[in-house]
């Protein structure tokens, strides 16, 4: 038995008795309740203003459209058709893939750590809401230092060293976040039946909360200029800022949930005959970027009241300016200062406290979802079948114990790293992966038969070797960008005017390097084809340089939603079928196939180029290399998982029941064997 016939067989064994969601409503609220979280209230808003208000949006919408929408939606089909997880559903395409999906399951895994610490400062300040002297309202920045532990160190500059006080562990945030992993259990405990019924709770009311918040807000004196600064004010300049890419893919990424293993976990409850598709994926995707927007009018609102009454009561002495705050200090610090000065601030801290923790505990669970559906599908998990509540409880106790990290006064540090380099460096690469696994490898069997797999893999190959050196030519050319602290203001600025046009410089000619490359490697690839088909030349191009793999979901999620005796059957690359695609707006059409496996996976692949090159030339965010050391393991460690399962893809699958040997040693040698599994007769 072949490699397809045991992954039908493992689908079969997976599909038994698996939970399905109990309304398609239920589906779209909890994956809706996982996209919107914290970085929707002050994450989002904060890049807006850090990068020029609305000039961020242009990179934003651009990303969301054209990169993250059909990540999405790619995402939403595997785990629907294949009724898998991440790593399952990745490895019924291809069994050396199934490292993709691991590495992005525990990436989303990780991100839960330090996203509950986040939770319990909120934990902490909404039970401190209900005091008659609330604690938060006196000195704000100083009380979430005392929160957050972060004044309880310093920074050495000439030894380059952070200097800690003392090592004190912090028991307020270490009661919350025991109370935020409780919820997280009773949330998804019974599944999908329990995590449908949460949803419907915590998803509206979020929602409410901010609508009441945003008109209490604009009664607010200054709550006009706050607005201004968040969306009307316009610096162009920011445009130029490779960052700002970097940024807007990060958000993007982190707000919808994908390449974390939650929406093919949600979506592997799905019907496979009756979901559509295309249609959650647009509801998910606009449903997000509207509430980040409304999140963002919330804050901004009551920071202009602050920016006002900060000129009125000192005039031109007034120095602060909250629109700067960084993201964490826009919820802990700036907002709550804001609602200080309101009447009945008990009243305002609770419900929008009780907002951040409703907001981020969907996010929260759903990542722990994602673990829990991965060890439920893995062959251990089907081979003894635990209760559901025990495999959420075992993944509860691991997260909240490997929260301990971030309870000392370090945390706050290896916080931001730990998130620099899942968020910025790990989505970014299991984005890349991804469209690479469906795009370029999934039906790539089909095109061998075509054309021939000398023609296939030559063209493949060679369409990524000239994108890597087109890249690195572009970015070796410039040299190192200035730096504004070595400079002075004017020759920093005449640096950066001749670093621009090198830069230029370099993009054209690492781009002609691309562009003639790839058509080189395509008239190659043309004249070796010989496979077991007489083609036309049109035909071997598209069996050559053709989206099979994508075609093959598109053709799954557009039959679903397609009248068949009216319409007949949805066919891929046929006139009649794709001009329907292109004007309904519950199927994916063919530019869907076209951003997955040629512009996603290009402008990815460039970005983690990108990040590479400005993690060597300075560290992240002035901390010491050994402290990023963590960060960097972290990411290592999701390199590691699909370099490991592509080569020794047979540890994915249960020895017991497909190595056909005896003893322990002989089981462990079989896994470690590297070829894909094969039954013994």
């Amino acid at each position: 038995m072949g490699d397809t016939d045991i992954e039908a067989k493992i689908q079969e064994d997976r599909e038994k008795g698996r939970k399905q969601w109990d309304h398609p409503i239920s589906f779209i609220l909890a994956a809706v309740g996982s996209a919107v979280g914290l970085g929707n209230v002050w994450r989002f808003p904060n890049l807006v203003s850090q990068y020029g208000g609305a000039p961020f949006l242009i990179p934003y919408f651009f990303i969301l459209i054209f990169v993250g929408m059909p990540i999405l939606g790619m995402e939403l089909c595997i785990g629907t058709f294949y009724q898998a997880g991440d790593a399952d559903a990745f490895g019924s395409m291809n069994p050396r893939l199934r490292g993709i999906g691991l590495a992005s399951v525990f990436a989303g895994f990780t991100i839960t750590f330090y996203y509950c610490i986040i939770l319990g400062y909120a934990c902490v300040y909404f039970v401190e809401s209900f005091h008659k002297d609330i604690p938060w309202v006196t000195n704000t920045g100083e009380h979430f230092e005392n929160i957050s532990m972060s004044g309880k160190y310093s920074f050495n500059v000439v030894d380059g060293e952070y200097v800690f006080t003392d090592t004190e562990f912090n028991w307020r945030v270490f009661i919350g976040i025991a109370v935020i992993w409780i919820l997280i259990f009773l949330s998804i405990f019974k599944g999908v039946k329990s995590t449908g019924w949460v949803v419907k709770f915590t998803v509206p009311l979020p929602l409410l909360i901010l609508v009441i918040l945003i008109i209490r807000g604009a009664f607010l004196d200054g709550a006009g200029e706050g607005i201004e600064n968040y969306l009307i004010k316009w610096d162009g300049t920011k445009l130029n800022d490779p960052d700002i890419w970097t940024k807007a893919i990060g958000q993007v990424f982190f707000s919808l949930g994908v390449c974390m293993g939650v929406m093919t976990a949600y979506s592997s409850h799905n019907s496979k005959t009756k979901t559509n598709v295309a249609m959650s994926e647009k509801a998910i995707s606009l449903s997000d970027t509207g509430i980040a927007l409304l999140g963002g009018f919330a804050i901004y609102e009551v920071l202009g009241h602050m920016q006002y009454k900060c000129r009125e009561e000192l005039g031109d002495g007034c120095k602060e300016n909250y629109y700067e705050q960084a993201s964490m200090g826009l919820a802990f610090i700036a907002y709550p200062s804001g609602l200080a000065t309101l009447e009945a601030p008990q009243f305002w801290g609770i419900i929008f406290f009780g907002c951040l923790i409703m907001l981020g505990i969907d996010s929260a669970f759903s990542l722990c979802e994602c673990m829990v559906t991965f060890l439920k599908d893995c062959w251990i998990g089907l081979r003894w079948r635990p209760k559901t509540w025990m495999v959420v409880l075992t993944t509860c106790i691991v997260g909240f114990l490997a929260g301990f990290l971030y309870l000392f006064n370090s945390g706050i540090i290896y916080l931001d790293i730990i998130d620099n380099y899942i968020n910025n460096w790990g989505m970014v690469l299991i984005g890349t992966l991804e469209c690479f696994a469906v795009g370029w490898v999934h039906k790539i069997d089909e095109q061998d038969q075509k054309v021939g797999k000398l023609s296939v893999r030559l063209y493949n190959f060679g369409f990524v070797i000239f994108l890597l050196v087109g890249t690195i030519v572009a970015l070796a050319m410039p040299g190192d960008a200035p730096i504004k602290e070595d400079l002075a203001a004017a020759a920093y600025e005449e640096a950066l005017e001749a670093y621009g046009t090198k830069r230029a410089e370099a993009l054209g000619v690492g781009l002609a390097i691309f562009f003639i490359g790839w058509i080189l490697c395509t008239c190659i690839s043309i004249v070796l084809s010989k496979g077991d088909q007489q083609l036309c030349l049109g035909s071997k191009l598209w069996a050559i340089v053709g989206w099979h793999g994508v075609d093959d979901l598109r053709t799954q999620a557009n039959n679903i939603v397609r009248n068949k005796d009216k319409d007949g059957v949805w066919v891929a690359n046929t006139w009649k079928s794709e001009f329907q695609a292109l004007y309904r707006h519950d199927c994916f059409c063919i530019a869907f196939g076209f951003l997955i496996k040629y512009f996603s996976y290009g402008l990815l692949l460039v970005v983690t180029c990108t990040n590479i090159k400005g993690d060597i030339q300075k560290a992240y965010g002035g901390y010491p290399r050994d402290m990023l050391a963590v960060g960097q393991l972290v990411f290592a460690f999701m390199v590691f998982l699909v370099l490991l399962v592509a080569i020794f893809p047979r540890i994915m699958y249960d020895p017991y029941k497909h190595s056909g040997k005896k003893t322990s040693a002989g089981r462990l040698m079989w896994m470690l064997t590297p070829k894909t599994c094969e039954l013994s007769s």
